[in-house]
């Protein structure tokens, strides 16, 4: 298994937009709007797979000043508690941080603020809502 970026509009792109709606989007009976998805042509993509199968993805989104946002890690229902996200996010930010990449910064739900402190990201500010979910900023520096 390795990190391989999915191009805008291939098919490894195509399939990740779906895991990013059966896992993130359609339990909280939530719609593209477009505005997001004008979004999705300008930001990089990347994913996990094992051999054909998709395990899981995330979705990079420049910032200035040597920072990114890290949006809709989705990691198969199968597969979370494997590891499988971990290595993603790890895969990541190495690609992430040889292109001089500083900074990582992530709107974390509640649930996965655990997560994200065991890969070295900090809580930022206070819990807010987004998406009807309990949210909170985190930051990595790289």
């Amino acid at each position: 298994m390795r990190v391989e970026e999915a191009h805008y509009d291939s098919g490894l792109y195509v399939e990740t937009v779906v895991l990013r709606e059966r896992i993130l989007r359609d339990p909280l009976g939530l719609q593209w709007t477009e505005e997001e998805q004008s979004w999705e042509r300008r930001e990089r993509h990347f994913c996990l797979r094992d051999g054909c199968l998709l395990l899981a993805c995330v979705v990079i989104r420049p910032l200035d000043n040597g920072a990114v946002k890290l949006r809709q890690m989705a990691v198969e229902s199968s597969r979370q508690g494997s590891g499988v996200g971990r290595q993603l996010l790890n895969g990541v930010e190495e690609l992430l941080r040889a292109e001089g990449i500083l900074r990582i910064e992530l709107n974390a739900r509640d649930t996965a603020v655990g997560f994200y402190e065991k890969q070295g990201y900090r809580k930022f500010g206070g819990k807010f809502m987004e998406v009807t979910l309990p949210h909170w900023k985190m930051v990595k520096a790289l």
